[in-house]
């Protein structure tokens, strides 16, 4: 019985060094406080692999890891790509669709 509780304090430690590592490793990755940092992503085409960047950066979001909006540039979206993109924006708080060649008024607005 003694190592039955054994392997459970064993169990019990390596999960808790695993939390406490991926917790700090988190706080590494994040922006620092006070500090605007933006994602931005070069729509050209038809948007293609689009929906699936913005996917991962969501993912990063919903573990915390991320804290910032995301920008996709329109670097020469064909009209396909423009409606793609718009319903992306529609579709996730925190994305906008900006012309490429004003992003800088973009970044000097926020």
């Amino acid at each position: 019985m003694g190592t039955f509780w054994d392997a459970m304090l064993a169990v019990g430690c390596i999960l808790g060094l695993a939390f406490v590592g991926w917790w700090l490793f988190g706080l590494l990755l994040r922006p620092l406080p006070g500090r605007e940092a933006r994602v931005v992503l070069a729509g050209r085409g038809e948007g293609e692999g689009l929906e699936q960047q913005l996917r991962s950066f969501f993912w990063l979001r919903g573990l915390g890891l991320l804290r910032c909006p995301i920008v996709i540039a329109d670097a020469g979206l064909t009209p396909a790509g423009w409606e793609l993109a718009s319903r992306l924006t529609a579709r996730w708080p925190g994305v906008v669709l900006w012309p490429a060649g004003d992003l800088g008024d973009y970044i000097a607005r926020m």
